[in-house]
C-alpha cells in the first residue's frame, strides 16, 4: 500500500448513540453509507472499557481496562490498530470531548498528537477556561480580571478570551430560561478534525469522539424543536438517572425520561447533520480520498421496558447499550471494491463494484473486529464486507461506571457482567450468578427474556477473576487521582 495512494481513514466515534435511534434519526450518514453492519455490538458497556475494547478488540479481563483501573496504561500501543497503520506511514490523530478519551487517562499516547475540546475549550488553541476557574483563589470582580490577564497573556489570547465567553453564555443559560446557545462540542470536534485530516501531505487515520448525545441534555441552539418539544428551561440534571434505577418502574419520573428520549433523539439528529457536512466537506478539502466509519462506543438506556427501565449506561449489558451503528462512507471519487467469496456469494447474493448502494451486513458483527475492518478497507484488494460476520460475540464489564444509587447494594451495582451472542440468542451470567437468555432477533437494541431457556454448559469459558474485586477501587481516592478541572467535568457528565 503506497502512502501517495492510501486514503485516509477516519473513525468517528458519536458516544452514547443506540442503534435504534440512530436508524430512525441519522437519515443522512444511512443514505451516504457503503456498507452498514446492521448487527454491531460493542464490547462493554460504557465510555472506558468500551473504548479499549474499540482499540485492542479485547474485553476488560483482556486489556486491563475497567471500572477500577480507569486510565489506559495497561495496554501496549503496539496492540491496537493504529501502530501497524503508524509504520505503514499514517499520521494518527484523536479529536475528543471525552474526557475519559483523552490525555487525563493517558489516551493520548495512542496517537501521534491529540486534541482535546470541552465545554471550556471548544477552540483548542486557546486556555482551558475551566483549569484557570478550578485553579483561582479569587471572586467576583476580581475573578474576572484574573482570567483576562491570563487570556491576554497567552500564546491565543483572542480564543482564549472567545472560550470564557462561550463557558459564561452557557452558564447564563442554565440559570435562566433560556435555550443553550452552544451545542455540547459537536462543530468544534466536526472543525477541528475536517482541518486535522486534510492538511497533512500524507494519509492520516483519525478518532474522533463527539459526547453530544451523552447526557446531561438541555435544549440547546441547532436542535429540531419539532423533535423534542421541550421548554427551554429544563435540564436533565432536575432529577437523577440513579434515582430512576432504584425504583420500581418510570413512576414519578415517566415525564422527564420523556423529555430526555426527545432531546436524545433530536441531537442524533443534529449529529446527522454535522456529521454529514464533515464527511462532504473532507470530501471537497483534500486531494485524498477518505473512507469513515460512523460508530459509537456504547448506547444509552432510555428507561424503556426493554433497558429495564433504566437510565444512562451504569451497570447493564442491554441491547440499548450493545447494540451499536456502523456505517462505513467512501469520501470523493472512492467507491468501495466490495467483493465476497465464491461460496458465500449465491448466498448472499453478488456483490462487487457497480452494485447498488448500501450493502446491508446483516449477520453478528463486533468490535472485536474494528481493528481487521480498517485494515482491509485501508488496502488495495476487494473488501468482503460479509467476511467479518459471526457466529459468537461476546461483552463485559465490572463497575457500575457512575454513582451508586443511594442506599442500594453496592454488591449488585458493582457486579461484574458478561454476555455471549450466538446466532440469535443473548446468554448472560453476572458475578452474582445471574444468569438469563435474551432473543434478539427483533427490532435494533431491543431484548426479550426467554425464562424457559438456560445457559449452555461451557459457554462463558473461565470464572470472573481478581480484576471483578479490587480491594483498591474506592471512589473518592479516584476522584482525588484526576485535577480539580477534570473532576468537574465528571461530575458534570454523571461519573462522579
Amino acid at each position: 500500500m503506497s502512502g501517495n495512494t492510501s486514503p485516509n481513514v477516519v473513525v468517528l466515534c458519536l458516544d452514547t448513540v443506540r442503534k435504534d435511534v440512530y436508524d430512525r434519526y441519522a437519515t443522512r450518514l444511512r443514505e451516504m453509507a457503503t456498507v452498514r453492519f446492521e448487527g454491531m455490538r460493542a464490547l462493554g458497556g460504557w465510555s472506558v472499557p468500551s473504548h479499549a475494547g474499540m482499540l485492542t478488540g479485547s474485553v476488560p479481563s483482556e486489556t486491563g481496562v475497567h471500572a477500577h483501573q480507569r486510565r489506559f496504561d495497561p495496554i501496549d500501543a503496539e496492540d491496537t490498530w493504529i501502530a501497524p497503520l503508524e509504520r505503514q506511514g499514517y499520521e494518527s490523530v484523536c479529536v475528543t470531548s471525552n474526557i475519559y478519551a483523552s490525555p487525563v487517562f493517558g489516551f493520548d499516547r495512542f496517537f501521534d498528537r491529540t486534541v482535546p475540546i470541552s465545554p471550556s475549550r471548544r477552540l483548542p488553541a486557546g486556555m482551558d477556561v475551566q483549569e484557570h476557574i478550578s485553579d483561582r483563589s479569587t471572586d467576583g470582580a476580581e475573578a474576572y480580571a484574573d482570567f483576562v490577564r491570563e487570556a491576554l497573556a497567552h500564546d491565543h489570547p483572542l480564543r482564549s478570551l472567545a472560550n470564557g465567553v462561550l463557558l459564561k453564555l452557557d452558564d447564563v443559560s442554565r440559570k435562566l430560561p433560556l435555550e443553550k446557545p452552544t451545542d455540547f462540542g459537536g462543530r468544534a470536534i466536526a472543525r477541528a478534525l475536517e482541518r486535522e485530516v486534510t492538511e497533512p501531505d500524507g494519509p492520516v487515520v483519525a478518532f474522533a469522539n463527539l459526547m453530544d448525545a451523552h447526557g446531561p441534555h438541555t435544549p440547546f441552539r441547532g436542535l429540531d424543536d419539532s423533535i423534542h418539544g421541550v421548554s427551554a428551561d429544563f435540564h436533565s440534571s432536575s432529577f437523577r438517572d440513579s434515582d430512576v434505577n432504584a425504583a420500581d418502574g418510570l413512576g414519578e419520573f415517566e415525564s422527564d425520561v420523556e423529555r430526555v428520549r426527545g432531546l436524545y433523539a433530536a441531537t442524533v439528529d443534529y449529529l446527522d447533520r454535522i456529521v454529514a457536512d464533515l464527511v462532504t466537506a473532507l470530501a471537497a478539502g483534500d486531494d485524498r480520498e477518505s473512507i469513515v466509519i460512523v460508530t459509537a462506543d456504547h448506547g444509552e438506556n432510555l428507561g424503556y421496558e426493554s433497558d429495564g427501565y433504566l437510565m444512562n449506561h451504569m451497570s447493564s449489558l442491554s441491547e440499548a447499550l450493545l447494540h451499536v451503528p456502523f456505517d462505513v462512507i467512501a469520501t470523493g471519487d472512492r467507491d468501495l471494491d466490495l467483493a465476497v467469496d465464491d461460496t458465500r456469494s449465491d448466498e448472499r447474493g453478488a456483490v462487487a463494484s457497480g452494485t447498488a448502494r448500501p450493502v446491508d451486513v446483516d449477520g453478528l458483527s463486533s468490535h472485536a473486529d474494528l481493528g481487521d475492518v480498517i485494515r482491509s478497507l485501508a488496502d488495495e484488494e476487494p473488501f468482503d464486507p460479509f467476511a467479518f460476520e459471526r457466529e459468537r460475540a461476546r461483552a463485559e464489564i465490572v463497575g457500575s461506571g457512575s454513582g451508586i444509587p443511594e442506599g442500594e447494594d453496592e454488591s449488585y451495582w458493582d457486579r461484574g457482567q458478561r454476555v455471549v451472542y450466538e446466532d440469535e440468542r443473548k446468554y448472560y451470567r453476572d458475578q452474582l450468578g445471574t444468569e438469563a437468555v435474551y432473543d434478539v432477533s427483533g427490532p435494533p437494541s431491543k431484548q426479550v427474556e426467554l425464562p424457559d431457556e438456560t445457559v449452555p454448559d461451557g459457554l462463558f469459558e473461565s470464572a470472573f477473576g481478581d480484576w471483578v474485586t479490587d480491594d483498591e477501587h474506592d471512589e473518592a481516592a479516584f476522584a482525588e487521582e484526576v485535577d480539580a478541572a477534570s473532576r468537574a467535568r465528571l461530575e458534570d457528565l454523571g461519573y462522579l
